[in-house]
């Protein structure tokens, strides 16, 4: 049953990842992969012709560390197991199903493909409408440590409709999308998930303005756009009480971008110096000595300072 749902689940473009406890041994007794493996390695790695192999440490039974430790990003995990478990179940016509077991299909011994057809359109339905807004999510969720608060949904979403905007496909790994944010709170943990721009790449900048928002640009075409979070989201969401953070994630993850932003043009457009890329220019602050990059320095009587001596000159009366 497995083999099958795998197979078809995977030709409709879903990434599948199967899992399955065993109280075999994993290798042979007495290979050398396993005498390397019994001196406590932190992983092991083999690649085949038709597979590559990753051996880690072993985890507890318990599926949720199982879950945990899966590699990867799947949209369908199976799990083959003799124990009733909290996931939706397709249940064997042997087996008794357990109170609270939530049991979707049944299936037998030579009926697999009829039953297989069915529990992959199953599977499907319980999947969310919007897969790509889903994976954003994960990927936002992994970044941001796991907890996902109203503004990292707002990121996320702001970043797929930036992006989109502009046609480019994200995560970028050309160094083609430039994005400025417009503040330094969890969006930004959204948007760099999304985009795969980063500060260390000079793709990912802040101008701390305090607004949910950010500007888009196209290095390529030199187009530029601006997202912004509407003013009245909260006043709309209208949530109070202990459950209204919940209730602004859910609306913000559900409403149409229309309602939740404003997309404009933007006249935007980068310094040479705040381009991706090795610095342009580079100088020694005449006053500390200590080396300026990307045209940060300030030009004094006193020589080329950096900003913080230029500043302390200033204070103490030296004058530029």
């Amino acid at each position: 049953m497995c083999e099958q749902l795998v197979s078809r689940l995977g030709g409709r473009g879903l990434r599948v990842a199967w899992l399955k406890r065993t109280h075999h041994a994993v290798d042979a007794p007495g290979k050398s992969s396993d005498r390397v493996w019994l001196a406590r390695p932190s992983a092991t790695m083999l690649r085949a012709a038709d597979r590559l192999a990753i051996t880690l440490p072993a985890c507890s039974d318990e599926a949720s560390d199982m879950l945990g430790a899966l590699p990867g990003d799947y949209d369908v995990v199976l799990f083959e197991t003799h124990q009733p478990l909290e996931f939706p179940t397709l249940l064997s016509w042997s087996a008794s199903a357990q109170p609270d077991e939530q049991v979707f299909g049944r299936w037998s011994l030579y009926g697999e493909d009829a039953a297989a057809a069915k529990a992959s359109t199953a599977i499907e339905a319980m999947l969310p409408a919007d897969r790509a807004l889903d994976g954003a999510m994960r990927a936002a969720l992994r970044l941001h440590g796991g907890h996902g608060c109203a503004g990292l949904v707002l990121g996320t979403r702001l970043a797929l409709l930036g992006a989109a905007a502009l046609d480019v496909d994200v995560p970028d790994k050309k160094k083609r999308l430039i994005v400025i944010s417009e503040t330094d709170r969890c969006a930004v943990d959204g948007i760099q998930a999304v985009t795969g721009c980063r500060p260390g790449k000079r793709t990912l900048r802040m101008l701390d303005y305090g607004k949910l928002a950010a500007t888009f640009l196209d290095e390529y075409s030199g187009r530029a756009v601006r997202v912004a979070a509407r003013g009245d989201l909260r006043e709309r969401v209208n949530a109070t009480g202990p459950e209204r953070h919940e209730l602004q994630r859910a609306a913000y993850a559900s409403w149409e971008p229309e309602e939740l932003f404003t997309l404009e043009e933007s006249d935007f457009s980068l310094d040479q110096n705040d381009r991706p890329g090795p610095p342009r220019i580079r100088i020694r602050c005449s006053r500390c000595g200590e080396e300026v990059s990307d045209g940060r320095h300030v030009e004094t009587e006193l020589g080329r300072q950096c900003r913080p001596c230029a500043a302390a000159a200033a204070t103490e009366g030296v004058f530029a």
